[in-house]
């Protein structure tokens, strides 16, 4: 995985299992792990930065106050990686959300395209963006064989200037391999090379950092023209 991830052209991944409440435990063994996989990676000659964090679900865990959220987050950061249940949009999603904003943490929301409810009312995407919520969409969500749902939520998302971030969510060396550039490619043809390419080098790199994101990626781009999206169409069926 590392090795097809260079030849995408990652020089940095952020390790995000899934994890279900919160234990400053399972952080810690996740952060030893990615350590002695930093260490191999570097005795192999593989160019790949590691960084630790992970993939909360969001659950009614999630009000209680651990004391050791920052144990969670994405590189020690401020940013917080949330899952919504597939099938699901829980009615305390916004009370979870504005719980962590207040304890300083920045939710950012991966793959909202998979969910469902969310594929019938992306207005709940657009309320909590209004709100402060970062969204990470998955390259794999763009690619022609995705489900049909889920690619058409994934650009309308991109369309309305709704994602921040495009993630590859690999687990494994195979289907769910560690390919960015096909997607990126795809983003660009509705957001433009430049957005595109800043949801996988400078607005990751700020928040790895720890550092506020650059307002113009918060800000919606200019909507396309009729004759624009027509060529996205003619692209996507190409690509």
């Amino acid at each position: 995985m590392a090795r097809i991830a260079v030849a995408e052209g990652v020089r940095w991944i952020v390790a995000t299992p899934h994890q279900e409440g919160w234990s400053a435990t399972a952080c810690q063994r996740i952060q030893a792990a990615v350590q002695n996989l930093q260490r191999e990676l570097n005795l192999n000659g593989i160019p790949l930065s590691l960084s630790s964090g992970v993939e909360l679900l969001v659950t009614h865990t999630l009000l209680q106050t651990s004391g050791d959220e920052r144990v969670h987050t994405l590189n020690g950061s401020r940013y917080v990686l949330l899952e919504l249940p597939a099938f699901d949009y829980p009615l305390y999603t916004a009370e979870v959300i504005f719980s962590l904003q207040l304890r300083g943490l920045v939710p950012i929301l991966a793959h909202p395209e998979r969910n469902v409810i969310i594929q019938d009312d992306i207005s709940r995407i657009v309320r909590l963006v209004q709100r402060g919520v970062l969204v990470q969409l998955s390259v794999d969500s763009l690619s022609p064989s995705a489900d049909r749902d889920v690619r058409r939520c994934a650009q309308e998302l991109l369309r309305r200037g709704l994602v921040h971030l495009l993630a590859s969510d690999a687990h494994n060396a195979g289907r769910r391999a560690p390919r960015l550039a096909a997607g990126v490619r795809a983003a660009a043809r509705i957001v433009g090379l430049e957005r595109a390419q800043a949801m996988v080098t400078s607005v990751p790199e700020a928040i790895l950092g720890d550092r506020e994101l650059d307002i113009e990626m918060m800000t919606p781009p200019s909507p396309r023209r009729w004759w624009q999206r027509l060529f996205d169409t003619r692209d996507d069926s190409e690509a």
